[in-house]
């Protein structure tokens, strides 16, 4: 048979996609080949063409251009033309002749053998690259810490174990009231996060109030690498005017309309994207139907406290939360004041969540007049060394099937918390209970009031703002809190100073009389600024050896940004809202922080800005301690306020103001303290399980991505360079043939070290859940690449000649992401090396040992050894498949009986539970009965498959 005839049939190894090719003309020095399936052609030297011949063997099934399956009887050749005899499955009387040239045209090679046998080879390198994806894809999947592993976050016990806690269940609906501080933004990101990757989520829509938006985006891109859709009035508008002229819609109401139909309908706009985020402005304005139909499966809504109600005038906003809340399968609640600051508002927010749970306002102050001496009770007894006989016999009226004494300490508060404890739908720590916070140590600089500054105006911003006045940074030369400011630079060299201002102009001004006047190293960070270049400054901020000593921020600086590093923070002014106060202290009174917090606030003497400083500092303390009553604080004492900030020299209205915030401030701490949950609190973090969590997770961190990506990042022509210690630039190379998953043309700079990390906002933190990674996964395993292969052994103590296979099998089946049979059956691979008997000498030979002794064979010849070795190679892997089957088998036994008797514990304890807590939801006990079937049934499904294969030849020694 010559080499290329026409009529028969070839495939282009570099070209597999074009699908099986018929040879159209040959002269001596070129060969055209023909695809029909995607109407191409092709001509090639014929010297060098990347073409395979495809032919059947007896017992192969083929099929026809008609799409016909048939099952090969005998075949022929006439002429170098392959003649196949064949019939359908089940018909072996119906033989019917079939020439190649009438063979189907699609031909799909993603079997390993195929592969192999039809000399579609990839390199030994390729090979090897896909083991490697398999074996790091079977260490990532079914682990418990699953979808907490790649977030960028300090690794904080009460954080780690609510996101455990909530998010492993079927839709949760949960209220995260921890204290202001403790990272309720991180809880609800780990939850999503871990929801998002496990597939018990898809799609998400977060609401906060307008200016928390940029943090809650910032926050989710930095932390969790969550993109976000910010959806405003001009989004909306944009996507309607899309829908209304495409020509897919004109078209469809032209049709409508000429039939005498109704107008189709336009596409809901937010199932435009996955994750939308909004804020509470925009809630109370746009199509809440619409919104609602979107088919979310968790609703995050922060600051809920926000939404006011009453039995019979609950808010606007308040309603269309609820409207969202019955729609979506799940739903989080944030709010830093559950029930303190009213059992009213409090019930409200758990009406929320669970309707039926709580239908009624009187039936839940009735539940509350009961539960509150249980959780006094809860807290004696975790307090108290020793039991007297009266808290002994109290705790035995409420547990009469429980021995109640000091060395039944844990089962005692166990019980109580299954059967009285709120921790399924509500969780809340305090600094009671949480360490690490640092001090506050505050310092006042009264200025005095440029005669520039004196004017008369009843725009409140020019009262706290006078500088926002000028259009330029003239003011500056004039501030004497710029002259300040400089001399306090001068005597902290070598210190990092945050410095944040209300306005964006004021920041402006102010870094450019600093840097460019006054010749300081500083920094600037304003809204104006895009993610790049914000990241850009705050990473120059951070740099400690060649980096700014100041960085100067607008208001966006307190949203979203972690700047513990530093301990000096300037507020150059004071905002009306003391939970902006709040956020601007937080950047650096976080859990972590090595130094006791300087807080630094220069203000104008007589004037507003004092009786702001007065209202915050002697009023509420709100400097030196958290303010979580803040906003009920202030909407008490606004009149007041506003009264003293326009006469800032009338003493009396002065400190009536002080006074009022003062017994104002102490009474709701009071209230606060005294709504303390003892209960509550011992619920909402479990600390053994805490610190179990953080000792698996700072393990899962000594196991970096980073070599594998090196691997993988030379094969498909991504250059990667040394930034510093443990972080890397990666950039596209010019050799890169598509774009790599998630890395932009720009590059990016990473790390897989944590600490490094979160000191670095402009760093991404590379783990095993990290996107890039996880594309990179993706990409080589739904490749074919790396699926066949021939390989030269260079060993001197093996007899040249000597054939091995190396087989690797992984145990394949299909669920839905969102059952998780992962945890129970992760990818599984099996490897064995055969030698030309069938005899397994896998535990002999290692797979790292062997590659070091594989080496590149050419492609001609490794195809003709292919082509001579073909039936040997049939027999062996067809005889290996069966033993491989049998192997698989225990493995999926053992799967089942892990997951029926992990799923039958947790059906019994949620429905001993819910016998003695109401707060256990039906829909839970439901899901996980219907998820256990479904499980039952696809991992009975599950079937050993050859994932790949390398044939070895040894060399001549």
């Amino acid at each position: 048979m010559s080499d290329f005839i026409p009529g028969q049939r070839w495939l282009s190894e570099s070209e597999t996609e074009l699908g099986l090719g018929l040879i159209q003309d040959v002269d001596y020095r070129l060969v055209t080949v023909s695809y029909p399936a995607v109407e191409e052609e092709r001509t090639y030297a014929k010297s060098n063409a990347p073409l395979a011949r495809i032919t059947f063997d007896v017992g192969d099934t083929l099929t026809t251009a008609d799409g016909l399956e048939l099952v090969v009887l005998e075949v022929n050749e006439h002429n170098g033309l392959m003649i196949y005899h064949a019939h359908p499955a089940g018909e072996p009387d119906n033989v019917q002749p079939l020439p190649e040239s009438l063979l189907g045209h699609q031909l799909r090679l993603t079997g390993a053998i195929d592969r192999l046998l039809t000399n579609q080879l990839s390199s030994n390198r390729w090979f090897e690259l896909r083991v490697a994806a398999l074996e790091a894809q079977a260490r990532s999947e079914g682990s418990p810490i699953q979808g907490l592993r790649g977030p960028r976050i300090d690794l904080i016990g009460h954080q780690l174990y609510i996101a455990d806690q909530v998010a492993g269940r079927f839709a949760p609906r949960v209220l995260l009231a921890d204290e202001v501080g403790l990272g309720k933004t991180i809880e609800a990101g780990l939850i999503l996060h871990q929801q998002l990757q496990t597939g018990r989520a898809r799609r998400a829509l977060i609401v906060v109030p307008d200016a928390l938006v940029h943090q809650w985006f910032v926050e989710m891109a930095r932390r969790f690498n969550l993109r976000f859709s910010i959806f405003d009035e001009s989004r909306l508008e944009a996507l309607g005017s899309n829908a209304a002229d495409s020509i897919k819609s004109m078209l469809a109401n032209i049709i409508a309309e000429e039939s005498g139909e109704a107008p189709v309908a336009e596409d809901n706009p937010f199932q435009s994207e996955q994750l939308i985020l909004c804020s509470t402005a925009f809630l109370e304005g746009c199509d809440i139907d619409a919104l609602a139909q979107a088919d979310w499966d968790l609703v995050i809504v922060d600051e809920a406290h926000h939404l006011a109600w009453s039995p019979d005038a609950p808010s606007e906003s308040y309603q269309r939360v609820e409207r969202l809340a019955r729609a979506s399968r799940g739903l989080l609640l944030l709010t830093a004041t559950p029930e303190q600051l009213g059992v009213a508002s409090h019930f409200a927010r758990l009406r929320l969540l669970d309707p039926d749970r709580y239908p009624s306002l009187e039936a839940f102050e009735q539940e509350q007049r009961q539960y509150r001496p249980i959780a006094e009770l809860a807290g004696e007894l975790h307090d108290q060394d020793a039991w007297p006989a009266a808290l002994k016999s109290r705790a035995a009226e409420l547990l009469p099937d429980t021995p109640i004494d000091e060395a039944n300490r844990a089962a005692v508060l166990a019980e109580l918390l299954d059967r009285f404890g709120p921790g399924r739908v509500l969780f809340r720590n305090t600094r009671h209970n949480v360490a690490g916070f640092p001090a506050r140590l505050l310092n006042g600089y009264p200025q005095p009031l440029p005669e520039r500054y004196q004017v008369e105006d009843e725009d409140l911003d020019l009262w706290l703002y006078p500088e926002t006045a000028f259009p330029d940074d003239r003011w500056c030369a004039q501030d004497p809190r710029v002259t300040w400011l400089e001399q306090f630079f001068k005597a902290h060299r070598g210190e990092k100073v945050l410095v944040i201002c209300g306005h964006r102009n004021t920041a402006i001004d102010l870094h450019a009389h600093c840097g460019y006047k006054l010749g300081m190293n500083v920094s600037v960070f304003h809204e104006d600024m895009d993610l790049i270049e914000r990241d850009r400054a705050a990473a120059y901020f951070a740099d400690e050896e060649d980096g700014a000593q100041a960085l100067i921020c607008s208001e966006i600086g307190s949203e979203g940004r972690n700047f513990q590093f530093a301990h000096h923070l300037v507020l150059l002014d004071l905002p009306l809202n003391p939970d902006q106060l709040e956020q601007r202290i937080g950047r650096l009174d976080r859990i972590g922080q090595k130094q006791d917090v300087q807080l630094h606030v220069p203000y104008f003497a007589g004037h507003a800005q004092e009786v702001l400083f007065r209202w915050y500092h002697q009023g509420m303390n709100a400097f030196q301690r958290t303010n979580p009553a803040g906003h009920e604080i202030a909407e008490r004492t606004r009149p007041a306020l506003m009264a003293a900030l326009a006469s800032p020299t009338d003493d009396a209205l002065v400190a009536t103001l002080v006074d009022q915030t003062r017994e104002c401030t102490e009474a709701l701490r009071k209230l606060l303290e005294q709504g303390r949950d003892r209960l509550l609190e011992l619920a909402s973090c479990d600390g053994e399980r805490a610190e179990a969590l953080k000792a698996a997770l700072a393990d899962a961190d000594q196991h970096s991505p980073a070599d594998f990506l090196t691997q993988v990042f030379d094969h498909y022509g991504v250059e990667q360079e040394e930034h510093s210690e443990h972080a890397w630039i990666l950039r596209p190379g010019p050799h890169l043939r598509e774009p790599f998953p998630h890395l932009a043309e720009e590059g990016l700079t990473v790390t897989d070290r944590r600490a490094t990390a979160i000191a670095r906002d402009d760093m991404q933190f590379l783990t095993w859940e990290h996107p890039l990674v996880q594309g990179a996964l993706d990409m080589i395993l739904s490749e074919n690449r790396g699926k066949a292969s021939v390989s030269l052994l260079k060993n001197p103590k093996i007899k040249g000649g000597t054939l091995l296979v190396e087989a690797i099998y992984t145990i394949d089946y299909l669920a839905p992401k969102y059952l998780q049979a992962d945890r129970f059956l992760p990818t599984t691979v099996i490897r064995h090396l055969l030698d030309g008997r069938g005899r397994n000498l896998a535990e002999a030979i290692g797979f790292e040992a062997l590659c070091k002794q594989c080496h590149k064979m050419e492609k001609p010849l490794a195809r003709k050894i292919v082509g001579s070795q073909k039936g040997l190679l049939e027999s062996l892997l067809k005889q290996d498949e069966a033993r491989a089957s049998k192997e698989s088998a225990g493995v999926i036994d053992a799967a089942l009986t892990r997951m029926r008797e992990h799923q039958r514990g947790e059906l019994q304890r949620l429905q001993a539970l819910r016998a003695k807590n109401p707060a256990v939801r039906a829909e839970e006990i439901d899901f996980l009965e219907a998820q256990t079937a479904a499980l039952e049934t696809h991992l009975s499904e599950a079937r050993c498959r050859l994932e790949a294969v390398r044939v070895i030849v040894a060399g001549e020694a």
